[in-house]
């Protein structure tokens, strides 16, 4: 076919322009270098059911596996959900699988964790999308004789050392956010989190994490702020049983004690529950709610079997 003079330039510059853009939809895109899934076989040696190792952040970041892994072990750690966050687990197989995967050198964690999404989503045909909805859980509220809170001095924050919260499509829910929730360290019976410039949406997150439930910032606080928490982490998820249908909840009490009645099923732990410990050491409150909003992952499409490696 010919074109007109005016034409042709006008198609030039286009194709240039699409010659200048692929790299850069290529990097929204990232692969493992090379990547294996196949069904475990249960005679077979395996090193840990839903074990995972390697990747940024660990002793080994080029190699990256995953032995007896169901899939929603693989869609959690994708996309760093919690067990609430992922309703269609029951529609899943009980199928579990070895991954194995070549991780490029310098990978970020936030760009692993979109490797590991675009392989589910290549692999197992996965498509799904976010919403909100709304379960019980927790609000975190300003205690009644205010926070206890250092305002942040613009410091760094810690080197990241766990995976990120994403959303589908990339971390933080395709806006490429940095939750800075990476801060938590567990040492026997006790846990504690250390994080720099937080906001309290960012600590709601944590906390979250910890309890296994959603929790809204309701502070009101926009500043940013300095957090050091010390708890007792054998207790974190006992929280949730106070949170479940007909539960009396712990995040309104007064006095100490652990989640769920004030016991403590250690004789290692030595710090306060977590709950007691946010109200003690930040001056904030976790508030039972029956209308917490939690964002959850909906999975649309997925194949039980991968395809061929």
């Amino acid at each position: 076919m010919v074109y007109s003079p005016i034409v042709r330039p006008i198609l030039s510059a286009l194709t240039l322009a699409a010659a200048l853009l692929a790299p850069a939809f290529g990097q929204n895109a990232p692969e493992f270098e090379a990547a294996s899934i196949r069904v475990s076989d249960p005679g077979g040696f395996h090193f840990g059911s839903g074990a995972s190792t390697g990747g940024p952040g660990t002793g080994d970041p080029g190699l990256f596996r995953c032995s007896r892994c169901t899939l929603a072990t693989l869609i959690s750690k994708a996309w760093d959900l919690q067990d609430y966050q992922l309703p269609g687990r029951a529609s899943l197989s009980g199928n579990t699988f070895e991954v194995m995967a070549r991780v490029p050198a310098g990978t970020t964690a936030e760009a692993f964790h979109l490797m590991l999404q675009n392989l589910l989503k290549d692999r197992f045909g996965l498509a799904g999308h976010f919403s909100e909805k709304a379960l019980r859980g927790y609000h975190l509220v300003v205690g009644k004789n205010g926070a206890k809170l250092e305002a942040s001095t613009g410091g760094p924050r810690p080197p990241a050392s766990a995976p990120q919260h994403g959303g589908f499509g990339g971390p933080g829910g395709g806006q490429g956010a940095d939750h800075g929730h990476t801060g938590v360290i567990a040492f026997g019976g006790n846990a504690r989190y250390r994080a720099n410039n937080q906001t309290m949406a960012e600590l709601a997150r944590v906390l979250s994490d910890q309890l296994g439930l959603p929790v809204d910032d309701q502070t009101g606080l926009k500043g940013k702020y300095d957090i050091s928490l010390n708890w007792s982490g054998s207790n974190s998820q006992e929280a949730n049983r106070g949170a479940g249908p007909g539960g009396e909840g712990h995040g309104d009490h007064g006095g100490g004690g652990a989640p769920g009645g004030g016991r403590r099923e250690s004789s290692d732990v030595s710090g306060p529950a977590l709950l007691d410990a946010v109200q003690s050491q930040l001056g904030l409150r976790l508030v039972r709610a029956d209308q917490a909003t939690a964002r959850v992952f909906n999975i649309d499409h997925i194949q039980q079997l991968p395809t061929a490696n």
